[in-house]
């Protein structure tokens, strides 16, 4: 009798998780999605059999409580991030001390494979703290033997909380800030090649780290440009400085869902783009994208008799 093959995807109910377990499902993995709150988001997956998939309430900084839900996995994913942080869930604790967890539980488990995403800009000596635990959270990963990490740059797709922010902001708004003046440098990837890439790199069996991006280096001006020209608007792009940017997000960080926060802002201060010696591309054949012509799919929502955007 052959062995199911179960792949834990940690963190798998949000947004790159989602295609990511569609993709997995549909290679015929059986799926364990592993989240604090996986049991209450049920999205639509495709399966194929009986018992394919199975969601399970865990949190990645109880180390017992991991261990136990990733038992009998043949290897398992953690796409966990913080972007912004919580009384209850801090940096720190998620990308350091959750990976810590993972190691230890992966390698009592026997587990033969951990893929891990992390982030372009993940350095030890960053001034965003987000960045530091990154790297931190990969040092971590790299102490288990067969392991794979993944730093994209910004990630876009129909469900996404950048294109979507802005478009959305840019139909109430006549003025769109850029921060920064807008000059931070972007590799925007389409979130089904980010999948696809995954799904390669997980079964290639040499441990690497990997940077991925799309086909072209925009700056954040550029982006938003390429917004509001495929909705056919025109708005007023408001250069912001970094630091007059960091006393306006003191105040907007203390929502409870924080549209920016100073660390963010440090993140800005760094162009997010591809280092060419890890590029995804010295590993694999692959091409991304086109991020214009995504773009405009993905915007249709936002346009006259397009659907739904709230």
């Amino acid at each position: 009798m052959t062995r199911k093959k179960i792949i834990s995807v940690i963190g798998g109910n949000g947004f790159i998780g989602q295609y990511l377990v569609n993709f997995l499902l549909n290679k015929g993995f059986y799926i364990k999605i592993i989240a604090r709150s996986a049991s209450r988001k049920k999205p639509n997956y495709t399966l194929s059999k009986l018992g394919q998939l199975k969601l399970v309430d865990c949190d990645i900084k109880n180390f017992k409580q991991l261990k136990s839900t990733i038992s009998g996995s043949e290897k398992v994913i953690n796409l966990t991030g913080l972007l912004s942080e919580s009384r209850d869930n801090n940096f720190d604790q998620v990308h350091n001390v959750g990976t810590k967890n993972l190691v230890k539980a992966c390698q009592d488990e026997g587990v033969k494979k951990i893929l891990h995403l992390s982030a372009i800009g993940a350095s030890k000596v960053s001034n965003s703290v987000y960045a530091r635990t990154k790297y931190m959270g990969e040092n971590n990963i790299k102490k288990f033997k067969n392991n794979i990490i993944i730093r994209p740059s910004i990630v876009y797709g129909d469900e996404d909380n950048f294109i979507n922010f802005f478009a959305k902001l840019s139909k109430i708004s006549p003025i769109l800030p850029l921060i920064g003046y807008g000059k931070t440098k972007f590799q925007p990837i389409w979130v089904l090649d980010l999948v696809n890439i995954i799904g390669i790199l997980l079964e290639n069996n040499k441990t690497r780290l990997v940077e991925v991006g799309g086909a072209e280096v925009l700056t954040f001006k550029d982006i938003l440009i390429k917004i509001n020209q495929s909705l056919n608007q025109k708005r007023l792009l408001l250069g912001v400085p970094f630091k007059l940017s960091k006393k306006i997000a003191f105040f907007t960080e203390k929502m409870p869902n924080p549209i920016l926060t100073r660390d963010q802002v440090e993140l800005l201060k760094s162009d997010n783009i591809v280092n060419k010696k890890l590029s995804y591309k010295r590993a694999i054949n692959y091409n991304t994208s086109p991020f214009d012509m995504m773009l405009e799919k993905q915007l249709i929502k936002f346009k006259k008799g397009g659907g739904h955007y709230a």
